[in-house]
């Protein structure tokens, strides 16, 4: 009987536990998504990326392709990064800040908003 009610415990506690790590990730994300133009130096991709590991924990970048607005021309360059940052706080200062200063852009679009982060 004492074995039965000693498994029964640790159930009850391994349950407990699971929602209470659930409940902790469980939350809101502000989700930040960019474009770095082929004009930024490629020198400049690496300490970017190195920001946004210190600024938001890390980041997902992708090589985006497509013509400027206006483009005449039929070939689709593939030299722009998109990135997207999730992050526990709204980053888009901090982000557009540094863009502006350290790549030399003197304007961003940035798609900010915030996203369900789902439990386990």
């Amino acid at each position: 009987m004492h074995h039965k009610m000693t498994l029964r415990s640790f159930f009850l506690a391994l349950a407990l536990v699971l929602l209470l790590v659930s409940a902790a990730f469980a939350g809101k994300n502000t989700v930040h998504f960019f474009v770095v133009p082929s004009s930024v130096s490629a020198q400049k991709i690496p300490a970017l990326n190195d920001f946004l590991v210190k600024t938001a924990g890390g980041f997902t970048a992708a090589r985006s392709h497509g013509r400027g607005p206006g483009s005449t021309d039929r070939k689709i360059k593939l030299d722009n990064w998109s990135y997207t940052v999730a992050a526990d706080k709204d980053l888009s200062g901090e982000i557009m800040d540094y863009l502006k200063t350290q790549c030399g852009l003197p304007g961003v679009f940035m798609l900010v908003y915030e996203a369900d982060r789902p439990g386990l």
